[in-house]
């Protein structure tokens, strides 16, 4: 079963929140979890890169790299490239690193969003820090939180 989660971070740790699209505002989650002292995750480049190489060194696959709409077609069509051959060889990752280093490096948020391919399941990650899948719990415990907690709290 497909579900939605939103990611939000307190004082020392990271959380998912499940997330109801049909039967909840989005707005309306927001403020609920900041009337509990949470503030929610937007997942910048920098972050999505590190979830990027997370997912790889888990035997995941990343299945696709959604850019920002005024990212240049070229870069769009390397980064679709380079992903297709990743599948045979994850080492060709440090191409995709570096075709990735200009929006990391702004710490903006030109990745709208990522898809990749986890322990036989698909989710989509967004940078509003919305993800997309089935057993959510299963990629926040093994890719999402260690990247966070270390973007977020150096551990």
């Amino acid at each position: 079963m497909n579900s939605y989660g939103k990611l939000f971070r307190g004082r020392n740790k990271i959380n998912l929140r499940s997330y109801n699209p049909e039967k909840e505002r989005y707005f309306q989650v927001i403020k609920e979890a900041r009337s509990e002292g949470l503030k929610q995750v937007i997942i910048n480049s920098e972050i999505m890169t590190d979830i990027l190489y997370a997912t790889l060194q888990s035997d995941g696959v990343i299945l696709k790299v959604n850019m920002s709409d005024n990212t240049d077609n070229d870069v769009k069509d390397n980064i679709k490239a380079i992903i297709s051959k990743l599948k045979s060889d994850k080492l060709i990752f440090v191409k995709l690193k570096e075709e990735l280093e200009w929006v990391a490096d702004s710490g903006s948020i030109d990745i709208n969003s990522i898809d990749v391919y986890f322990s036989n399941k698909r989710y989509e990650i967004y940078s509003n820090g919305i993800i997309h899948g089935d057993d959510l719990d299963l990629l926040f415990s093994k890719i999402m939180k260690p990247v966070l907690e270390k973007y977020f709290y150096g551990r």
